[in-house]
């Protein structure tokens, strides 16, 4: 287990979380965040907008892939 703090808003969160997730999860606040000592919300809120987002096109073309591999099946 690692132990990881954020700071957001001028207070810090200490999280616990396994190793290997721990790792993933700096680097993706790494990627979001630009390397940030402190997050406001709003930055926080916009990188959960644009992620929402990602996730929403990525499902958008997996059903349509989906769809075009079940209409050659068929």
């Amino acid at each position: 287990m690692k132990k990881i703090t954020i700071s957001i808003s001028a207070k810090s969160f200490d999280i616990t979380l396994e190793d290997e997730f721990a790792r993933f999860f700096s680097e993706e606040i790494e990627r979001l965040f630009k390397n940030k000592n402190s997050l406001e919300i709003k930055d926080i809120l916009a990188a959960f907008i644009q992620e929402c987002h990602d996730k929403f096109e990525n499902e958008k073309a997996i059903r349509e892939v989906s769809e075009k591999i079940e209409l050659e099946l068929f």
